[in-house]
């Protein structure tokens, strides 16, 4: 079965509700990714998605949950009843994601390779 850009969401939903509900970290973004060989497309739809905006919007709101503050008296209503300790990790793991996704986009990318079958051979003998 090769692997879409729907097992991509899928995956990426059940990680974040395992993580809230049951705080099972399990996601290793990069080695999932790397695993089935996704193409660089389906990454970039991935990052240019809803669910990666909430992603990163969630990070920010945890940061003012955690950096407290007078901006962030919603956000301890939204967020008291994980505690600061869970939230930390919770956060974390989040930003996991979105490095893990941005970091195999830049290894998919195209790069100009190294030239070896034109180069010339030089020896001391031509000196």
């Amino acid at each position: 079965m090769v692997a879409s850009l729907r097992d991509i969401f899928d995956i990426v939903n059940t990680a974040i509700d395992l993580a809230f509900s049951q705080e099972k970290y399990q996601l290793k973004f990069l080695d999932y990714l790397k695993g089935e060989n996704f193409k660089r497309d389906d990454i970039i739809s991935f990052i240019e998605s809803s669910l990666f905006v909430s992603i990163q919007d969630q990070i920010v709101e945890l940061d003012l949950y955690l950096d407290g503050g007078e901006n962030s008296a919603s956000f301890k209503e939204a967020y008291s009843w994980m505690g600061k300790p869970r939230a930390r990790k919770i956060r974390e793991y989040l930003q996991q994601i979105i490095d893990d996704a941005e970091q195999y986009e830049q290894s998919k990318r195209r790069g100009r390779k190294p030239a070896t079958k034109n180069k010339k051979k030089t020896t001391t003998a031509n000196k």
